[in-house]
């Protein structure tokens, strides 16, 4: 079947199996997708959209909101009232994240197993309870314990989320939702200023103090809302949602497989769990994840503080907090737009890091107060659209489904480990400048933007090394799987398990289906996304 390209180039339209390859209504179902218009399309998406999206996010909100509203408590009173000194609430904010890196990827292994729509509203309603508790403390020491508590129960929402996410969309359709469902840890940061300095008007009812009122009404509202999430998650889409009639789940489930090409098996495979930790990319990306997590959550816990120390009241800084999550969340909306439009990751991350460390810079060397808080701008707005798009990058280039749900909860696990050094660098002795934690920020900066390029250079030597040795396949960065044939004649069947002439071609006529489908990435049929 042909037609022709942009450039009026004669194309071939690939005809593509699934496994089992002799499953003729699912091979229909794929080839019917593939001539469906763009208007089908956009349909479908808009009704995905409006079943998973607002629901992941409003979790994802909750989630953040818990996690650092400490900060909020902080200005508070909450260090005077349980008689904290600095290095004492510095631990209580690392803690969380020993049990949040070790419970992130068992959690996604349950998550796959469970089911979304069971483990997300069980863990939510966990961290809510705990959450609620913390209004109780006393003493360092149950403090230290609620934040142990409720980093294992967060653990499995945002890499879940990613994942769940994942299983959905296309991979050139990704970052927009990654980063809609990330833009609610910008929100968290702009509105919890203000809904902190709302609640702390409550002070004095009950005889509670104001940070008290912190944790008990967000942590009452994250159970309530955690207990309409079992009615509210729909599961994966071969679990045929209600929400979707027969046909659509069939074209989910083709649009994804002709996506995913050789990645498109989602049987679980321990084999597969392996094979992420044995994958040199994994590591690269959690070097350059965790130097944007670091710097990102050092300003989430201590921007209140920063502000603070430019000479602004307790509510003031609360209150100042705002504007430059609210940029923030334009930044990384604009970045998912046209990340996903244009197909590109890298460029993007490398951008915003550079404007990241102009903006440490400025901290560490400018006096000047009014210049400082516009460096939070650069700050704050530069980090967060780095957060989703080094998650999209991920996704979009580690396969098959196991391998992507262990890759994912590893790199947001080993990134999430900066979060226990974040709550570290910003010492009440370095007040108020800060240049120790400004310092070692800008160095993280640094290592996220080396790591990124390496990625690069990689992944795009590996897509020109199959391309030389195994001819071209299908543009990543295009809709559907068409190749020009004036260029090279090579019409690969790369979704499925291949052709009989395909696996001679690539060397896999020895290998079972199962064992095809579980090479995923390195399926030579593969081109990453850059």
């Amino acid at each position: 079947m042909t037609g022709l390209d942009n450039d009026q180039n004669d194309i071939k339209l690939h005809v593509i199996e699934t496994t089992p390859p002799k499953d003729e209504s699912l091979t229909e179902n794929i080839v019917e997708y593939q001539s469906n218009s763009d208007l089908d399309d956009r349909k479908l998406l808009r009704k995905l959209d409006l079943h998973l999206i607002p629901t992941m996010t409003v979790l994802y909100l909750l989630s953040y909101l818990d996690r650092v509203n400490i900060g909020q408590a902080k200005i508070d009173g909450l260090m005077e009232t349980i008689k904290l000194t600095s290095a004492q609430y510095n631990t209580c904010l690392s803690v969380f994240f020993a049990t949040y890196v070790l419970f992130e990827i068992p959690s996604n292994l349950v998550l796959k197993k469970l089911r979304p729509s069971r483990w997300i509203p069980m863990i939510m309603i966990s961290w809510g309870i705990v959450m609620t508790l913390m209004g109780l403390i006393n003493s360092y020491a149950s403090l230290v314990v609620c934040r142990l508590l409720l980093g294992a129960a967060e653990s499995g929402l945002f890499p879940g989320a990613a994942f769940y996410l994942s299983s959905w969309y296309k991979r050139r359709e990704l970052s927009w939702r990654i980063s809609i469902l990330f833009s609610a840890a910008a929100l968290a940061g702009a509105f919890g200023g203000i809904l902190a300095f709302a609640i702390g008007k409550m002070r004095g009812i009950g005889g509670q103090e104001g940070w008290r009122w912190i944790f008990y009404l967000e942590g009452i509202l994250t159970v309530i809302v955690g207990a309409s999430a079992f009615f509210l998650i729909n599961d994966f889409p071969s679990d045929r949602p209600k929400f979707l009639t027969e046909e659509e789940c069939n074209q989910i489930i083709a649009r994804l497989q002709a996506d995913a090409g050789p990645g498109a098996g989602e049987h679980f495979s321990w084999k597969q769990v392996k094979a992420a930790f044995t994958d040199w990319k994994i590591y690269v990306f959690c070097l350059c994840y965790i130097g944007i997590t670091e710097p990102f959550y050092s300003l989430s816990f201590f921007s209140p503080t920063i502000i603070q120390s430019l000479g602004y009241q307790s509510y003031q800084a609360q209150l100042m907090t705002a504007p430059p999550y609210a940029f923030s969340f334009i930044t990384t909306m604009a970045t998912a737009y046209f990340s996903d439009r244009y197909t590109r990751r890298t460029i993007f991350i490398v951008f915003w890091l550079m404007i990241t460390i102009i903006g440490f810079i400025i901290l560490i060397i400018v006096d000047n107060l009014h210049v400082k808080y516009f460096a939070i701008f650069l700050t704050a707005g530069g980090i967060s659209p780095c957060i989703a798009t080094c998650i999209t990058f991920l996704s979009g280039n580690i396969s098959p489904h196991t391998k992507r749900a262990t890759a994912l909860a590893f790199m947001i696990s080993v990134g999430n480990s900066g979060g226990a050094i974040s709550g570290q660098i910003y010492r009440s002795q370095d007040a108020p400048r800060f240049v120790l934690g400004h310092s070692i920020n800008l160095g993280f900066c640094v290592l996220g933007l080396v790591t990124a390029v390496i990625l690069f250079i990689g992944l795009r030597l590996e897509n020109r090394r199959r391309d030389r040795l195994f001819g071209l396949v299908s543009n990543v960065n295009s809709k559907t799987n068409l190749v020009a044939t004036n260029r090279k004649q090579v019409t690969a069947n790369v979704c499925g398990t291949g052709s009989e002439e395909d696996r001679r071609r690539w060397g896999y006529e020895h290998m079972t289906e199962v064992e095809i489908l579980d090479l995923g990435d390195k399926h030579v049929g593969w081109r990453y996304i850059l």
